[in-house]
């Protein structure tokens, strides 16, 4: 046995441990959520429920406002993903097409961007947001999110429009199309990979996120999941409604595990395509 093949191996028996544990924490998160009250505190952790009931998804939808708070973090974001993906392949199309001085110095800012961390910007954006009569807001937090995935979009896509041929446009130009045109009609089609395993990467990061969403929200209908799951988890505390706090978590899996489902052959060619790029 090689090294490399060794290598290659224990690098295989650690991922599926990684795997079996994640997946053994999503089983335990919905077999807690089907448990009664009572249930949860009498018996062991991994013991199945004794019937599969709903009230607790009820419960946590209505009285624990996660519908509310799934609406928000939906509306988050899904404007966030379209605008960010329209914005960063515009300017990728810029930077990997059409050669013009200073370019080198404007991939480099957008490199820069990626290195910040987030809670570095955190009280600027605040002075930001707050000039802007943005906190509290939605749209505000839209504003947000679409800024700090840019330079990660921008990086990937650009690889991707650098990589495909003059011929598309030459022939777009002689039919008599427009610059935009041949953009959102040929070029973006073409890089579709790339964007759908930019969206996927935006839509988990948005979903996710928790630090801007905690600083800049203050109002409690406008909070998005994770900080709605935080102040649920902090009245589970106090109330000992753990079941609850089960149930909400289980709702804000869902979606991803259905967007991971249905894409991961989109976003596995897409980083695949991008790394050979790159």
């Amino acid at each position: 046995m090689t090294g490399k093949s060794k290598g290659m191996r224990l690098a295989y028996v650690y991922l599926s441990l990684y795997s079996v544990f994640n997946l053994l924490v999503f089983v335990w998160i919905f077999l807690t959520a089907m448990k009664g009250q009572s249930e949860f505190f009498a018996t062991s952790p991994w013991s199945p429920p004794e019937a599969f009931n709903l009230t607790n998804f009820k419960e946590a939808w209505k009285v624990g406002h996660i519908g509310e708070f799934f609406a928000n973090s939906a509306y988050v974001t899904g404007i966030s993903t379209v605008v960010c993906l329209v914005v960063s392949s515009m300017a990728a199309y810029i930077l990997g097409r059409i050669p013009f001085r200073g370019r080198g110095i404007v991939q480099l800012v957008f490199m820069l961007g990626m290195m910040v961390p987030p809670f570095m910007i955190v009280i600027p954006l605040f002075s930001v947001l707050d000039s802007l009569l943005l906190l509290n807001s939605l749209n505000g937090l839209v504003l947000v999110y679409v800024t700090i995935q840019i330079p990660m979009n921008v990086y990937v896509l650009t690889s991707f429009y650098r990589s495909l041929p003059t011929e598309f446009e030459e022939a777009a130009a002689i039919d008599g199309a427009s610059p935009l045109r041949t953009f959102f009609t040929i070029m973006m089609p073409l890089t579709m990979p790339a964007l759908a395993a930019c969206a996927i990467i935006n839509i988990l990061a948005f979903w996710n996120e928790f630090l801007f969403a905690l600083v800049f929200l203050g109002d409690k209908t406008k909070l998005t999941l994770p900080i709605g799951l935080f102040y649920l988890n902090q009245g589970a505390e106090y109330s000992g409604k753990w079941t609850i706090l089960f149930a909400g978590m289980a709702i804000s899996c869902i979606p991803v595990l259905l967007l991971l489902a249905l894409f991961q052959k989109q976003f596995s060619r897409g980083i695949s395509q991008g790394a050979i790029k790159l």
